[in-house]
């Protein structure tokens, strides 16, 4: 028997903890025990739509997704400030076709058209993680109704392998930019209880030039992630040159996978590569605190002037890994 299990039903966190082990991408962003938290510290009236798709006792879809009223008095569909998302149980593939079964598709998309016909909102954002290389119900249903895909292009590191091997998959420029990192740059890993208030002053700073002008969503970005790096599921890595910070980057992660959020250069630092060692020691301690994948996802770099973004920027298919696609789908002004 299927059916929905809404995020305000009793039994929906002890399913969406089941899915989301299973899950093969594992946002740290879209976990629900933040929201919790999070649904009462924010300036906007978020209301949490997330639900899931069950099959008997197994939970087969979930979806991360809020509506809002922005301050123009828009109605919005997303996930907290950020794009709304879908989940998949990845021992509920079946093999070997990996399609899931027709009513579990068939349910996903008839409530995510009820929401629509419910909160008619003026624009949806939504991320596809193309899960298994198949793009997710979700996105064909809002093709349908007219959305415009953008495909984006995130590079994935194994992190099951050795440092060596690792370290090897650089290429010769980003191993000589990092080996002069490693040797002329102090670098701090700060997580946890390190994570004080002068390191919230700093990574403030981080939102405000990284995330644009949107005060809310900025504020409710910095406590997400401020979160995560107190309970133990982020942390901040910060460069001094000559004893003057010159470089910061914030990485979150779950038990599998760890997420490179963004990274920032301060206009102090020097005229030679500082973001580079700073990232490869992001990769190492994901991998020394047991993640398997280390994803770049949609990262950014600010705090720098232009010529030095273009000279620091570290393009991520220079530390290995493989490219994996992901498509982000707008949808404005819906009507019926």
């Amino acid at each position: 028997m299927h059916c929905v299990i809404e995020s305000n039903d009793t039994r929906f966190f002890q399913y969406w903890n089941m899915l989301y082990a299973n899950d093969p991408v594992q946002n740290p962003m879209y976990l629900q025990m933040q929201r919790r938290h999070e649904r009462s510290h924010s300036k906007l009236e978020y209301k949490d739509r997330s639900f899931l798709v069950m099959a008997a006792d197994e939970p087969v879809f979930a979806c991360s997704l809020t509506s809002h009223v922005d301050e123009h008095g828009r109605k919005c569909v997303g996930y907290f400030g950020a794009e709304a998302s879908s989940h998949v149980n990845q021992s509920s593939l079946q093999t070997p076709s990996n399609n899931f079964e027709p009513e579990s598709i068939r349910l996903l998309q008839q409530h995510i058209n009820q929401l629509i016909e419910e909160i008619q909102p003026d624009s949806l954002d939504y991320l596809d993680p193309v899960s298994h290389g198949i793009m997710s119900p979700v996105t064909q249903l809002l093709l349908q109704r007219g959305a415009v895909p953008t495909v984006q292009s995130a590079q994935i590191i194994d992190l099951t392998q050795s440092q060596e091997a690792l370290y090897s998959n650089m290429n010769e420029d980003c191993r000589s930019r990092v080996d002069w990192g490693l040797r002329s740059l102090s670098i701090d890993i700060v997580s946890g209880r390190r994570f004080n208030k002068l390191k919230q002053t700093e990574v403030d700073r981080l939102f405000v030039e990284s995330k644009g002008n949107d005060s809310n969503t900025i504020l409710h970005n910095k406590r997400v992630y401020e979160s995560l790096i107190r309970e133990g599921m982020g942390f901040l890595i910060q460069a001094r040159y000559q004893g003057e910070l010159v470089s910061s980057s914030l990485f979150v992660h779950t038990e599998k996978t760890a997420h490179f959020v963004f990274g920032d250069i301060l206009p102090a630092a020097p005229q030679k590569p500082v973001m580079n060692a700073l990232i490869w020691q992001g990769i190492l301690h994901s991998k020394a605190k047991g993640c398997e994948r280390f994803d770049f996802g949609c990262s950014a770099f600010a705090g720098a002037s232009k010529s030095k973004q273009t000279q620091e920027r570290s393009q991520s298919t220079q530390y290995g890994g493989k490219p994996q696609a992901r498509l982000k789908v707008s949808l404005d002004r819906l009507t019926n």
